[in-house]
């Protein structure tokens, strides 16, 4: 007789089977589901948040490594997980040889080591202070323009500031540079290299040198220092050099392919963004007057008053283009945006609305970068302002000119640009790689420092067990308040960014134009956000500081009346509008027959007429006269 199955027992041993199933996965996977969490929360669980896309792919990169190292896929490709089994390591004996030959001259890089160890401390110490001011500055940044991780990351095709072909080309030399330059300093050292190879995150993220890690060990501090701080060095020294031939060898070599004004900024809400006007257009003639520069502009619109309307001549992208335009009023832009550099000649005066520059101060700036802060400041963020690769609307402006000139435009304009890569992705390798963060080269620096400090203490005395216990707390004690700084800056913004105020002040005026002497009313209760303070101008020297007001003018004139209120916060908003004043003037004498007199009075420059009465007396009922008024 047949015995039937324990389907009970069955089913306790299969529940026990999976409890033991989703331990293993869990004590395997568990920091990877950690942060892959903590990347969905930071983007809202959105899919088209950077942090979820970027918690994809690291979900899918990860799990497929791992699944091909359990089915032995890797180790016959000369692959291996490195990392948390998050990051593909491959490894080669080529290259071995060329780093050989560079060894033989010890003294030039042990110099060249010692050099480098004065930068790394320079770059350290600067990157670290840069994190902590970043870190009080979180506070002030506006939560929707938190960084995303994506701008965090150097790699391209990740990191959408950095192109594609530029930047792999740019990469590739950077980490080549830097991890032979740490292999040429261990045989310097006399260390076996057990392999070069190449590390792997989705992409080629970086190359390294493997040395012989007891002989590591055993080489004399200073050497260690040496081979550690020649990487970093070795990539901010290669950046000078390409700045020096992106800045000195291309820019230089430009130079203005037309005449004319070029428009930095472009105000969207007055004449030129009304029209269609946009930055990086060249501005070649205003009502059929030929712009030279930036100065004839200025003196051009000069001439011209609110209201006029203008024909404007520009190159966009090497091609001629006309805008009509009506223009605003120079000097009630500057009553609203800048109160403090009006002054009364400005008003009536036309504005077009654009910021206007020399092409020649577009290629100084680039070409002498050290010049001052701001302009260094440009230099290194033309990626985000969209200035690199160079666009269209750039090379159109100028031609090169020179040595450099016999080259095609396309190729100048290619190596300008890998020029420039280089020299930005050196940049970000070697101050990256000078922190003082294990597994970075700045860590492993600063571990080796302590250690000859404490090494140099007389007091107290100190087992060697001691002095490492100390160093090595110290080393992750650094290494984590740097993650925490690279991190809060990601965290921060939306944490405790600060969230967008609208604030828009208004008011409303009983009439817009009136008498000398007239009493006028102002209202602001229409004004939009927590206003708790109010401050009028009137422009002829008088203020008041309540919510509603009136006042009265003395002399006849257009008057600016100009509103500034303000939040519990200080911040500021401010509203304007034109008070026109009608001046009242009498004759004060008798006009006798067949005689004449002369009354001068002052009146505002927007007069539209002026009316004369006259009253006549006397038993002659015949009357005749001749008025003639003179505007000076």
């Amino acid at each position: 007789v047949a015995r039937l199955p324990d389907f009970r027992q069955l089913s306790d041993n299969v529940r026990s089977l999976d409890r033991a199933r989703a331990e293993a996965f869990l004590q395997a996977h568990w920091r990877l589901l950690v942060f892959l969490l903590v990347l969905l929360l930071l983007g809202g669980f959105s899919p088209s948040s950077g942090f979820t896309k970027f918690a994809l792919l690291v979900a899918v990169w990860v799990t497929t490594l791992r699944w091909a190292q359990n089915e032995d896929r890797l180790e016959p490709l000369g692959l291996d997980l490195i990392w948390g089994r998050s990051f593909l390591m491959w490894r080669t004996d080529h290259g071995k040889r060329f780093i050989e030959r560079m060894a033989q001259y010890g003294t030039v890089w042990r110099r060249f080591g010692d050099v480098g160890l004065v930068m790394v401390y320079g770059t350290m110490v600067t990157m670290l202070l840069l994190l902590v001011w970043q870190a009080f500055l979180v506070s002030s940044v506006p939560k929707s323009a938190a960084v995303s991780p994506k701008l965090m990351l150097g790699l391209p095709g990740i990191n959408p500031v950095i192109p594609l072909g530029y930047g792999v080309a740019a990469l590739a030399i950077a980490v080549v540079v830097h991890e032979f330059c740490h292999g040429i300093l261990a045989r310097v050292a006399k260390v076996k290299l057990k392999a070069l190879g190449l590390l792997f995150f989705a992409a080629p993220i970086g190359a390294f040198v493997e040395p012989d890690e007891e002989e590591m060990i055993a080489m004399r501090r200073i050497d260690r220092m040496r081979l550690y701080a020649v990487g970093p060095a070795s990539n901010i020294t290669l950046a000078f050099l390409f700045a020096l031939l992106f800045s000195w060898g291309m820019v230089a070599a430009l130079e203005p392919a037309h005449d004319g004004a070029l428009t930095a900024s472009v105000m969207g809400d007055y004449a030129a963004g009304e029209a269609g006007l946009e930055p990086w257009m060249l501005l070649t003639s205003v009502n059929g007057t030929p712009i030279e520069s930036a100065a004839d502009f200025g003196e051009e619109l000069n001439k011209t008053w609110a209201g006029q309307n203008v024909t404007v001549q520009a190159l966009d992208k090497g091609q001629p283009r006309s805008f009509d335009v009506t223009l605003d009023d120079k000097g009630s832009y500057y009553l609203q945006y800048y109160p403090d550099y009006y002054e009364p000649w400005m008003s009536g005066k036309g504005f077009l609305g654009v910021g206007v520059t020399d092409q020649a101060a577009v290629t100084e700036g680039l070409a002498h970068p050290a010049q001052d802060g701001w302009s260094l400041l440009r230099y290194i963020t033309l990626p985000f302002l969209k200035l690199q690769p160079f666009p269209e609307h750039f090379t159109a402006l100028f031609e090169p000119s020179g040595l450099p000139g016999v080259l095609p435009d396309g190729l100048f304009w290619m190596t300008a640009n890998l020029f420039y890569w280089i020299f930005w992705l050196n940049l970000m390798v070697g101050m990256t790689n000078a922190l003082p963060a294990v597994p970075l080269d700045g860590g492993f620096i600063f571990g080796d420092s302590v250690a000859a400090l404490l090494d140099r203490l007389k007091r107290p005395v100190l087992s060697a067990e001691r002095k490492e216990e100390i160093t090595d707390r110290l080393v992750s004690a650094l290494a984590i308040l740097v993650v925490a700084l690279v991190v809060w800056q990601l965290v921060g913004p939306r944490l405790i960014g600060t969230d967008v105020v609208f604030l828009q002040a208004r008011f409303d005026s009983s009439a817009e134009e009136g008498w000398n002497g007239d009493s006028f009313e102002f209202d602001a209760s229409s004004s939009v956000g927590g206003f708790v303070e109010w401050e009028w101008d009137f422009g002829d020297g008088t203020t008041a500081s309540d919510e509603q007001t009136s006042h009265a003018w003395d002399t006849g004139k257009a008057y600016y009346v100009v509103l500034t209120a303000k939040d519990a916060d200080g911040r500021q908003s401010r509203a304007y509008q034109s008070i026109v004043i009608d001046q009242r003037s009498e004759g004060n004498g008798d006009v006798d027959a067949l005689d004449s007199a002369t009354e001068t009075i002052t009146t505002n420059p927007y007069i539209d007429g002026v009316r004369v009465e006259i009253s006549v007396t006397g038993d002659n009922l015949i009357f005749s006269s001749s008025v003639t008024v003179t505007f000076s």
